[in-house]
């Protein structure tokens, strides 16, 4: 099959699960050719553990998107979360050196090497560096500063760092399924351009991202990332318990969970039953569908406290908050999206990727948001340099993407 001109790919890495997305980009337009989804071997809580396994895993997923586009994938952005990732604001402040004080690109860029966190720790490395906003002389409130008049220039930034090792081990994973990386993406910024409206960033939004392993959080506001954190916890953990509490298998109380799963047990008649296989035989036993309820309820609680607190430590004030938006394949538990209103007391709504045009429905839904994202990042690094300055990435949020792997 031939590469067919004008296309980009992208891998999302999950605990659970393996994402592959290929479009074809026609100015702003994405459209979505083809895509492959593959349970992940070898991945824990978003980290390489078994690099051949997640090979494996990657080359089943990329030969199923192949096939349905029709075209080859040589090259992809990929997806990078787990707990190693790192998030701080920072903020640089330098002179402005240019003729009659006017703001040049080096101006910028110095800025912006003076925010660098002057204490990134041993085996890190900058990831991403998003900025929040610049100020001359004082006056904030500034986009892009080219051509402006002052005499000091500050920028506010966000900047993600990850462990260098982590980076490395996802690039040799990908390479081993013989793909090129062209970058590597934190996956709750992927996510956000998925299913994050421009408003919504503007406005204050807290986007939390429901993984396998990891439950990925950011907070949007005047349409740049001012917090971001990662979770230990994601429906993984559900999984197990049910598999535990129930004495099944992992796959059974996997189907369970999506099918007969909610956070509200009390909704569920007493004298509803579920048949399950009894683990290490195919025997099967009857349960009360209210007891597995009652499993996923005390699970799914403790990931929304911990949501909670998360936002309180990060001093996120309810006021700048237009919602919460819930995507990731965690987010479609039935009840979540009712509970996580009454445990934030804020707006809640799921996060559907939008403005993509595909045939296949199906996936515009919450589980594919990270690989979509990443499809329309792309989109925005490949835009015309002359049309997007360089330091500018999506939309407002500008990024320096660190792809020198």
């Amino acid at each position: 099959m031939p590469k067919t001109k004008g296309t980009v790919a992208s891998i999302d890495l999950g605990t659970t699960k393996i994402c592959v997305c290929i479009g074809r980009l026609a100015g702003n337009d994405i459209e979505i050719l083809g895509t492959g989804w593959h349970p992940s071997a070898g991945l824990r809580k978003g980290i390489v553990a078994n690099l051949s396994e997640t090979a494996k895993s990657v080359k089943a997923c990329l030969e199923q998107a192949e096939r349905e586009a029709e075209n080859v994938v040589e090259s992809a952005y990929v997806s990078v979360g787990g707990t190693y990732l790192r998030g701080v604001n920072t903020s640089g402040e330098v002179e402005v050196l240019g003729r009659g004080n006017c703001v040049f690109p080096e101006d910028i860029s110095r800025a912006v090497a003076e925010a660098d966190p002057k204490d990134i720790p041993e085996g890190y490395e900058i990831l991403h560096k998003l900025t929040q906003g610049f100020s001359l002389d004082g006056h904030g409130g500034i986009d892009e500063p080219i051509g402006m008049t002052g005499n000091h220039l500050a920028v506010k930034m966000h900047v993600v760092m990850n462990a260098s090792a982590v980076i490395q081990n996802i690039a040799n994973t990908i390479n081993q399924a013989n793909v090129v990386v062209n970058g590597v993406v934190m996956q709750q910024l992927a996510a956000a351009e998925a299913v994050l409206t421009q408003d919504e960033k503007e406005l204050g939004t807290v986007l939390v991202d429901i993984g396998g392993g990891t439950t990925d959080i950011s907070v949007y506001n005047r349409g740049s990332i001012w917090h971001s954190e990662v979770l230990p916890m994601g429906g993984a953990l559900i999984t197990k318990d049910l598999a535990i509490g129930l004495k099944a298998p992992l796959q059974d109380a996997e189907e369970i969970k999506k099918t007969l799963g909610s956070v509200f047990p009390t909704e569920v008649p007493d004298e509803e039953i579920v048949e399950i296989r009894e683990m290490g035989s195919n025997r099967q036993r009857v349960i009360s569908r209210r007891l597995v309820c009652q499993i996923i309820e005390a699970r799914g609680d403790e990931i929304l406290k911990s949501i909670k607190n998360s936002l309180a430590k990060a001093k996120v004030r309810p006021e700048l908050i237009s919602g919460v938006v819930l995507t990731g394949g965690g987010a479609l538990l039935q009840g979540l999206r009712e509970k996580a209103q009454d445990t934030l007391g804020v707006e809640v709504r799921l996060g559907y990727p939008i403005n993509f045009r595909t045939k296949n429905k199906e996936i515009l839904n919450p589980g594919y948001a990270t690989a979509l994202g990443l499809v329309r990042y792309a989109r925005d690094i490949h835009q015309d340099p002359s049309e997007k300055p360089a330091w500018s990435g999506l939309m407002k949020i500008k990024t320096w993407l660190m792809g020198k792997i």
